[in-house]
């Protein structure tokens, strides 16, 4: 698709984002322009890597993280890497994460140490690239829905509530951020959700499904305010040391040119964790469908 190995994506084409000044909105969500961010596997590394851009994704592939010198902008290295939690007791009991993200952080050598626990990954001499937890996400099933709750335990000022909802018998999730309400929708057989704010104060619970299906209804003769999206179009078809998976497309307010992991804002990261949870429950499913199919060839 044209335009979109590059940071701005053309308005004309499936992955638009919307960009409005109206006061109906929240100044938030008052966007000038899009973050393409590839989500990829590395070879030998359990779990997945966002990128900030296209740029830094390209870059990475030919270092891997063997830098001899570090951007200053942070490009050539990822900004998260999402993995899942093998400790069946903690997750079963919920005393511990069901996902960890870990997050890339750049800082000068002659900074003081972080506060919170690090790694080094690696440094020259004038930058060290750090990799700290960023965010912990605990999945609570239910009969009807699952409800996915993220922490962020290094915020000095904690997000008042980050949840995503999926219901049982759908598709689509539900999320409340910082009492905003969004939804990812994607239709049947697809694997492209599109990201909409909701303006109306709907209810995630399972209580409320009918007022909240009247009222998509109803938001269905509106035009969708679609502000991000996730997709598997532009992943690479052959296998490989780093092969990229999906794209996250988030609108955003900052500079064009923002293309390394020291420019991301906080509200586009706080959307590619969800972005990289859908990811990461996708592949599940995949897998699930596998042995599924697996199993039953072995029973003929």
């Amino acid at each position: 698709m044209r335009g979109f190995s590059s940071q701005n994506l053309s308005d004309d084409d499936n992955y638009k984002i919307e960009k409005t000044q109206r006061k109906t909105i929240p100044e938030r969500l008052h966007f000038n322009r899009e973050r393409n961010m590839p989500i990829a596997s590395i070879f030998g590394t359990r779990g997945y890597f966002v990128f900030s851009s296209e740029q830094s994704y390209d870059k990475f592939k030919q270092t891997n993280f063997n830098i001899s010198v570090l951007d200053a902008e942070g490009v050539g290295v990822p900004l998260f890497h999402i993995i899942q939690s093998y400790n069946v007791l903690g997750r079963f009991t919920r005393s511990s994460p069901d996902f960890y993200v870990y997050k890339y952080i750049l800082r000068r050598v002659q900074d003081p140490p972080l506060y919170s626990e690090c790694k080094v990954i690696c440094e020259d001499k004038v930058f060290r690239l750090c990799e700290v937890l960023c965010c912990e996400i605990y999945a609570s099933q239910g009969f009807f829905e699952t409800k996915y709750d993220f922490f962020f335990p290094s915020k000095t000022h904690p997000v008042k509530k980050h949840q995503v909802i999926r219901q049982s018998s759908m598709r689509d999730l539900y999320s409340t951020l910082d009492g905003m309400r969004f939804r990812w929708h994607v239709k049947f057989y697809s694997d492209h959700f599109r990201l909409m704010y909701l303006d109306e104060s709907l209810s995630l619970s399972n209580s409320g499904q009918k007022e909240r299906q009247e009222q998509n209804q109803r938001k269905m003769k509106a035009p969708d305010f679609i502000i991000g999206h996730y997709t598997r179009t532009f992943s690479d078809v052959l296998p490989r040391a780093t092969s990229k998976c999906s794209n996250l497309i988030i609108g955003e307010q900052s500079r064009p040119d923002s293309l390394g992991i020291t420019s991301v804002p906080e509200l586009t990261e706080e959307f590619a964790c969800q972005g990289a949870l859908i990811h990461y429950l996708l592949h599940i499913e995949r897998e699930r469908d596998k042995n599924r199919k697996r199993n039953i060839n072995r029973m003929w």
